[in-house]
């Protein structure tokens, strides 16, 4: 599903996530996913692959002036489920050079568990 959809990070993508983060702090971005607030969490996804795709659209069209983005927007995004979106995240993510798989937690925290590399 949404393998047309393609991401890319960008100047104007750089400025959009600084803005989503505290501090407007680029390199917080992590921080997002780390709160209790699920709907936050849910909220800040749909944001992030909403910005990533634009920013390649935007490329897209600057490079050729007859492109025709995929079609995606939020209500598409908020009638996913969880894997669905998750999957889509982390597709984004690659393309902005994050390990989502390590670094979001998109589930709420019932018992917080704590795990730290002993290297």
């Amino acid at each position: 599903m949404f393998e047309e959809i393609k991401f890319a990070r960008t100047t104007w993508a750089n400025i959009q996530l600084s803005k989503l983060c505290p501090g407007n702090e680029i390199g917080k971005l992590q921080e997002l996913f780390e709160t209790n607030d699920f709907a936050k969490q849910m909220e800040s996804m749909i944001k992030i692959i909403l910005i990533l795709k634009e920013a390649y659209d935007r490329r897209a069209k600057f490079e050729d002036k007859d492109f025709k983005p995929y079609p995606l927007t939020e209500e598409m995004l908020e009638n996913l489920d969880e894997d669905e979106l998750s999957s889509l995240l982390n597709k984004a993510f690659e393309t902005f050079g994050i390990d989502a798989e390590t670094s979001v937690e998109t589930k709420p925290n019932k018992s917080k568990k704590e795990t730290s590399p002993s290297n």
